[in-house]
């Protein structure tokens, strides 16, 4: 089947628009033009690693995102935090995920969910261990330099 490519293709995910820098359309025998699993799947983990990455504070609908990219079930992301589910259902109706640090834990905890795995036991400078943020930022690029995500910028409201 032939493909064809749209560049920096606005798509809708996590609460908010992103730009996928090259968005892969297979052509289907009868001419319409279908986005395939794998392609749905590539943007979506290009979108986790932006949003595990970046130094923003983590939102519901971005660990929303999160838990279903991994399949992962509220009660396990409260289990791994150490509350109970109610405390998540409460940010679920507040639309807040609080303080950094619980936000920072979740987006490692995802980021090695998704990615770990593909980048086995490599050394890590430990100016990259400096901090959550900074370790966070390192595996961001490392992910894009290994190929296992494709850098996907937020769009502007």
């Amino acid at each position: 089947m032939k493909t064809t490519i749209k560049k920096d293709y606005p798509y809708q995910a996590a609460g908010r628009l992103w730009s996928v820098p090259q968005l892969r359309l297979t052509i289907l025998p009868d001419g319409t033009a279908a986005l395939l699993e794998e392609e749905i799947e590539h943007i979506h983990r290009g979108i986790a690693n932006e949003i595990c990455g970046s130094g923003e504070a983590l939102t519901v609908a971005e660990l929303e995102f999160l838990c279903d990219l991994t399949l992962t079930p509220w009660s396990a992301a409260a289990e791994f935090l150490g509350v109970h589910r109610s405390t998540l259902s409460k940010w679920r109706h507040t639309g807040v995920v609080p303080r950094a640090v619980i936000s920072l834990a979740l987006k490692k905890w995802f980021w090695f969910k998704l990615f770990g795995g593909e980048l086995g036991n490599r050394s890590v400078k430990l100016s990259h261990l400096s901090s959550e943020g900074a370790f966070l930022s390192y595996a961001r690029q490392e992910a894009i330099e290994r190929s296992l995500a494709e850098p996907i910028a937020k769009m502007r409201a």
